[in-house]
């Protein structure tokens, strides 16, 4: 049979506190300033408008706005095509998303017709901006 080894705990001596720490009051971050724009509901916003807006928001250049537009969405592309899941901030999740082959029927002729696999970019809003939209 073997023998089992029992160690004694060591008794140790009781630890001492830390000092208490005052507390500090963290800096509150600037409140963001709203983003002003002109847009209409139902008309679309071109890109160049989108950039001056963009721009007029952060007391940049245009040209400094749309190389920072143009450099975060050749980003978010890159992930998105090596099939990552994009979250932009309040707004939503850029993906693709798989589609499976599957039978159709031409809608004509009602004959069936095979549908190939495919794949589509997709979107799928936050529920912050759910929220937001459903005001």
């Amino acid at each position: 049979m073997a023998k089992k080894v029992v160690k004694k705990a060591a008794k140790k001596a009781p630890a001492k506190k830390a000092p208490a720490k005052k507390a500090t009051k963290k800096a509150a971050a600037p409140a963001a300033k709203a983003v002003k724009v002109t847009a209409t509901a139902g008309k679309t916003v071109t890109a160049s408008a989108l950039l001056q807006t963009v721009a007029d928001h952060l007391g940049v250049k245009k040209t400094e706005a749309k190389a920072l537009t143009e450099g975060y969405l050749d980003v978010v592309k890159a992930y998105v095509m090596k099939g990552a899941k994009v979250k932009i901030g309040d707004i939503g999740m850029i993906m693709i998303r798989a589609r499976k082959a599957r039978m159709g029927r031409n809608p004509q002729t009602g004959e069936p017709v095979k549908i190939k696999a495919s794949k589509k970019l997709a979107f799928r809003q936050s529920a912050v901006m759910k929220a937001a939209v459903a005001r």
